[in-house]
């Protein structure tokens, strides 16, 4: 980005951000595609760059707030950038945030709950979209907070009572007990170590859940497809 002043007086001046054209997000990217999808290897770059965009942000106790494929840009080359920071904030561990934050279907569970939140709220909706990458549509795609919520549980099983947030008025027996589900019923072109890593991802309780350093760690983004860890 270049920031030009266009107009200086003495009590003001005015600037205009000019901003790299990129031409298409990663919703667009996903959608021209040709069958069977994107190649697992372009999902691990695209994986990598995108982590390593928000373990920079985290370190500098930025939150995006509203990851999705259409705030994510990739370039003609393949690079992935970060874009909309609309809803991005500053985060301390004092700070009260507003809850209505994240688009529905990429919202985490504490967020949907109206509790406390943090960085970890990006992380989720991380997994979100490196499941979206395979399946080349939403993982989750609740009508408002409680189904969104039914059909995250659907998937990961309904949390245990000891992970369920002490600050919201919801209660955990609003749900139906269930178990998990195998990743590969929905992502069924997942092997196993990326599915372990999709779940680190999308574990209900956001103080276990993976943050952006570590999953840029793990062994399923720097082993070749097929091969063992």
């Amino acid at each position: 980005m270049d920031v030009c002043a266009t107009a200086r007086t003495d009590r003001e001046t005015k600037v205009t951000l000019v901003f790299e054209h990129v031409d298409q997000d990663l919703r667009t990217y996903l959608d021209k595609a040709p069958p069977p999808g994107l190649p697992v290897e372009t999902i691990k770059d695209l994986m990598r760059q995108f982590l390593r965009g928000l373990d920079f942000l985290h370190a500098n106790c930025i939150v995006h707030r509203d990851l999705k494929p259409e705030n994510i840009l990739v370039t003609s080359g393949g690079t992935v950038k970060l874009a909309d920071f609309g809803l991005a904030r500053i985060y301390s561990y004092q700070m009260a945030l507003t809850p209505v934050v994240v688009t529905l279907w990429y919202r985490a569970p504490e967020v949907l709950l109206q509790s406390t939140y943090a960085t970890p709220v990006d992380m989720w909706s991380v997994g979100c979209i490196f499941a979206e990458m395979f399946r080349r549509k939403p993982l989750f795609c609740g009508n408002s907070e409680a189904d969104q919520l039914g059909k995250i549980f659907d998937l990961i099983g309904l949390p245990p009572e000891d992970d369920w947030p002490r600050d919201v008025s919801l209660p955990r027996g609003a749900f139906s007990p269930r178990g998990p589900r195998p990743v590969q019923s929905v992502v069924p072109e997942m092997e196993e170590s990326g599915a372990q890593l999709l779940l680190e991802m999308l574990t209900f309780n956001p103080h276990k859940r993976i943050s952006a350093f570590r999953a840029l760690q793990h062994s399923y983004l720097h082993k070749a497809e097929g091969n063992p860890e």
